[in-house]
């Protein structure tokens, strides 16, 4: 199934299209429903509208609404890159009469009418392929999204889940000509506030008995250095850099709750993350606590999943890996 046979017939019987992120969205959030937008607009043009919470280092990529208190009646609604319901950055979606899930997350919840769920390295990934599939225009301004999408989720093509048809499809965004090294450059411009909050991430982060890096930032560091749900996020960067340790989380106090983010080299911890509550995909899930007291638990669950508390058999397969 074509997400844009199905797009192509439904746009066709509403008067309104909407495109919906996730909260708390990331790099692969706004290139997908951006870039969804712009093919939209190419191929049949329609305006879709397209709605994200506010996130301000990706706004060269375009311009979408957040959520108020628009009513979906008689409305297509196009929701990607969230894997629940729950995550919508506009829950009154589930009310609208046609709902076209894309994901590619570990499927949880098939909320859709119809749902594309594919486990590959990004939701971009998923929609430029069908782009492709269906030989539809791509301009230059969809593909700098799509790509910008494929990039972010992916550590620039360096995590778990990139192969072949992910750098194919990445080639073909390329051919439309648009500025790829000045995408590259935004994205890795950083504030002194962020590089201040690095130096954080390095005096306090921690490792656990059992091999667990972690860190917790509380609210007063976020208030402290400025810093919006993503840019907490890439705290993540620094606690991967440890070597011998494949195994860390980030802990955060965002929204009245704790957001977790689990992460590993190539160990599937996701078990983790839904003993929480949580999900995502193998090696890069979340979950949310509701209260700090909770951390402890999460750390030594993910103390199982460290090598040096495994098998000898396991631990020798990890290191052939590495």
């Amino acid at each position: 199934m074509n997400a844009f046979d199905i797009i192509e017939r439904e746009i066709r019987k509403y008067p309104k299209t909407v495109i919906i992120g996730h909260i708390q969205p990331d790099g692969d959030c706004i290139g997908s429903s951006l870039g969804l937008k712009y093919l939209i607009k190419d191929n049949w043009d329609v305006e879709a509208t397209v709605i994200n919470q506010k996130i301000d280092r990706l706004s060269f990529l375009g311009c979408w609404d957040e959520a108020g208190s628009a009513s979906y009646e008689n409305t297509f609604v196009i929701q990607v890159d969230n894997s629940t319901r729950e995550r919508s950055a506009a829950p009154a979606f589930i009310k609208a009469p046609a709902i076209l899930k894309i994901d590619h997350h570990i499927v949880t919840d098939s909320y859709g009418n119809w749902n594309i769920e594919e486990q590959l390295s990004s939701c971009c990934q998923i929609i430029a392929s069908h782009a492709i599939e269906k030989g539809l225009k791509i301009s230059k301004q969809a593909a700098a999204a799509l790509y910008t999408g494929m990039v972010t989720d992916t550590g620039r093509f360096s995590y778990t889940g990139v192969d072949g048809k992910t750098l194919a499809v990445a080639s073909r965004l390329l051919e439309t000509g648009f500025d790829m090294p000045a995408i590259i450059s935004l994205l890795s411009r950083r504030d002194m506030n962020s590089v201040e909050y690095t130096k954080y991430c390095y005096e306090n982060m921690k490792i656990s008995k059992g091999g667990v890096v972690w860190l917790y930032v509380k609210q007063e560091i976020i208030d402290r250095f400025g810093l919006t749900p993503d840019k907490v996020s890439s705290a993540l960067d620094t606690l991967r850099d440890i070597e011998d340790h494949p195994v860390f989380v980030l802990f955060a106090d965002l929204e009245g709750k704790i957001r977790v983010e689990f992460r590993s080299d190539r160990i599937k911890i996701v078990d983790a993350a839904v003993k929480f509550g949580g999900g995502g995909h193998e090696c890069a899930c979340g979950a949310r606590l509701e209260s700090a007291g909770q951390i402890q638990a999460v750390i030594e669950e993910l103390e199982k999943y460290v090598p040096s508390r495994r098998s000898e058999a396991e631990k020798a397969a990890w290191m052939r890996k590495s």
